[in-house]
């Protein structure tokens, strides 16, 4: 699940670059940072 909601982030992200829309980039760079920290720790301790 984390996985996907990550990918769903990292293409907004790209969304927002394309687009320009520094409010889409700027909220989508935090979670998705926040996200792929939590992706990692499910990964890593299960």
């Amino acid at each position: 699940m984390y996985g996907t909601f990550t990918a769903g982030i990292a293409l907004w992200l790209i969304y927002g670059l394309q687009i320009s829309a520094m409010p889409v980039i700027i909220a989508n760079i935090i979670t998705l940072v926040l996200a792929s920290f939590i992706l990692f720790m499910k990964i890593r301790y299960k």
